[in-house]
């Protein structure tokens, strides 16, 4: 089974995570989903907090957070996927 890859932007620098099919499918139905990905950001290495359908996040169902702060704001219709 494929696994889908979402990116987004975050400052300058492009994060991304990878779902599962399932996940992917459970995300686009509106269930809530957080993923924890290590990542860099500008030589710095971070863990990258992906909210999905967070009810804390109301009206953004993509959230992207590192180091307590918010790094991506938005919808999951807004990242790439691949």
């Amino acid at each position: 089974m494929a696994s889908i890859t979402l990116s987004v932007t975050v400052g300058n620098e492009i994060q991304s995570v990878k779902l599962t099919q399932d996940e992917w499918i459970a995300v686009q139905s509106g269930q809530h989903l957080v993923m924890g990905v290590q990542g860099l950001y500008e030589g710095e290495e971070f863990i990258y907090c992906w909210h999905f359908n967070d009810p804390r996040n109301a009206g953004s169902s993509l959230v992207v957070q590192y180091n307590d702060a918010d790094g991506f704001i938005g919808s999951i219709s807004d990242a790439w996927v691949s």
